[in-house]
């Protein structure tokens, strides 16, 4: 995990990559975009702008992410940090 996440975001993105085999088994997730917050899923959105725009709002900054849901072999990863 990147040293820059806060522990917050470190226990959401255990918690994603932990369950994300589960989480590929549901065909309304796959390759969507998942808000991860205090260890579940709060919100599935088709792009990674959406999902931004409403985690912003809805949830404290530093404390959630956001992660495709796509398997490790497809797997495409980026960081947009979220700022204040």
């Amino acid at each position: 995990m990147n040293n820059f996440l806060t522990e917050k975001q470190k226990e959401n993105s255990k918690y994603f990559f932990d369950n994300l085999k589960d989480f590929l088994k549901n065909p309304l997730y796959k390759f969507k975009f998942a808000v991860v917050f205090d260890k579940k899923i709060v919100g599935i959105y088709d792009t990674a702008e959406s999902a931004i725009v409403e985690a912003a709002v809805k949830w404290p900054i530093g404390e959630f992410i956001i992660q495709q849901i796509i398997s490790n072999d497809e797997e495409i990863n980026f960081l947009f940090p979220a700022l204040a």
